[in-house]
């Protein structure tokens, strides 16, 4: 069984897996990491099921599998779920298929997780340099979030969304995900919280949404969900169960 299970979700990535999967082929052979990777698809209209079945071939070290979702409806957060459903690592880690995300910080992450950390994120918004890389409206947005969960939560959490970042596997799936989108990722974060695991902070950037592939990410389509599971986490937190 794997140490690490990476979890790639993807959809119509086919021109970005291949360097994605390459960087991730060089951090976990530098580090000497024992892993698997999973390349999860929701129901691509390109070829990105034929190139991961490629790439498997091309990186051994990785032990690459390919799953297919067909679906009529797309769901990000189910996409993940999904992936969760089909690791065996004890550690997982969540990696984006356009190459944006720093796995160079992947060793680091897997570091805190073997020291005892149930979750170890991915920061945008420690170093002034880093946040840099993200808009100015999400930013603007962020910071916003960042006050709302001080307020709600009583907790500082300087980036509760990104989705780069590892965690204890068990320990996730005994939480019970639900979110479909992209609020997947603060629905994580606030659960690891209120259950009483505790969630390790690395400052670091990604490359600009868009760079090296499709722009998935729409904030305005976010903003319902995002807020949807902070006000569960603050429900839950007042003594209301929303697990």
């Amino acid at each position: 069984m794997a140490e690490l299970s990476v979890i790639v979700p993807a959809r119509n990535d086919a021109e970005t897996l291949p360097h994605a999967l390459n960087e991730l082929d060089r951090v976990i052979a530098q580090a000497s990491i024992f892993s698997e990777v999973l390349v999860v698809d929701d129901a691509s209209e390109d070829a990105t099921v034929d190139t991961a079945i490629e790439l498997a071939e091309r990186y051994p070290n990785l032990h690459v599998r390919v799953f297919k979702r067909d679906v009529e409806k797309p769901s990000f957060g189910a996409l993940v779920r999904f992936g969760l459903a089909h690791a065996s690592g004890r550690y997982c880690a969540i990696v984006s298929a356009d190459g944006s995300d720093p796995i160079q910080l992947l060793p680091e992450m897997l570091k805190r997780l073997r020291g005892g950390a149930t979750m170890a994120i991915v920061s945008r918004y420690i170093r002034p340099e880093d946040a840099r890389t993200v808009g100015p409206v999400y930013r603007l947005y962020q910071s916003v979030y960042r006050v709302a969960i001080k307020l709600l939560l009583g907790r500082e959490v300087t980036d509760s969304t990104y989705g780069f970042r590892a965690f204890n596997r068990i320990h996730i799936l005994e939480l019970g995900l639900s979110s479909n989108r992209f609020n997947i990722f603060p629905e994580m974060t606030f659960k690891v919280l209120e259950s009483g695991g505790t969630v390790e902070t690395i400052p670091g950037a990604q490359q600009p949404l868009g760079v090296g592939g499709s722009e998935k990410f729409k904030l305005p389509n976010e903003i319902v969900g995002y807020a949807v599971v902070l006000g569960r986490a603050a429900l839950h937190r007042a003594g209301f169960r929303w697990f």
